[in-house]
């Protein structure tokens, strides 16, 4: 609530789904108390934000192909006062590529949008690395330039250089950016959304 009351356009929050429980809560890591899980349950967040004008992050941290879909109908109606806003937009995110592209085939709710996490490339410099990160500049080149339509997330900057003015992704968010420097340098460079702890 103090993130809205400080006038962000947008939250991003973690989410855990517990398939024992069927409830989807905010945390980064699973709670085992169920009174806690209840306290922080997304239909506890949607009588924060009903009536807030701002857009929703949620980055599910515990996706399995077995529960996108029934994970996915209890957020829809856990938030389904926010859905039913004329401006309300949900983005959901997972840390596996096939997982988001699962979602989006079941996902036909226009107020909710998949967002692609993609990580650009690693820094360290043996083997493994180098042929990985051939890989994930692949892939981020397939999703930024290629492909239309898709939201794409990333914590490296310098996706940001992928084909400038060619681009096919619909949006791209980077995160996370607590100086003010970095975050003008990343909407020079085009980014569409910045993600921060601190900035105002």
């Amino acid at each position: 609530k103090s993130s809205i009351d400080d006038g962000y356009c947008g939250i991003e929050l973690d989410i855990i789904y517990d398939e024992n429980e069927n409830i989807i809560y905010i945390s980064h890591n699973k709670i085992d108390s169920t009174e806690r899980k209840k306290s922080l349950s997304l239909y506890f967040l949607d009588e924060i934000i009903r009536n807030e004008n701002v857009y929703i992050w949620l980055d599910w941290k515990n996706t399995k192909i077995s529960n996108l879909s029934k994970g996915l109908e209890i957020i829809q109606d856990s938030m389904k006062e926010y859905l039913s806003k004329e401006n309300s937009l949900i983005f959901i995110e997972t840390p596996y590529i096939t997982h988001n592209e699962m979602l989006e085939l079941l996902n036909k709710n226009k107020k909710i949008a998949v967002l692609n996490w993609i990580s650009y490339s690693s820094e360290e410099n043996n083997l493994t690395e180098k042929i990985k990160n051939f890989f994930r500049i692949s892939r981020a080149w397939v999703y930024v330039c290629f492909l239309r339509d898709k939201w794409v997330s990333s914590h490296d900057i310098k996706i940001l250089k992928l084909c400038k003015n060619k681009r096919k992704v619909k949006s791209i968010f980077i995160f996370t950016i607590n100086e003010q420097e970095k975050a003008e340098k990343a909407f020079l460079m085009g980014a569409n959304v910045v993600l921060s702890d601190t900035l105002k």
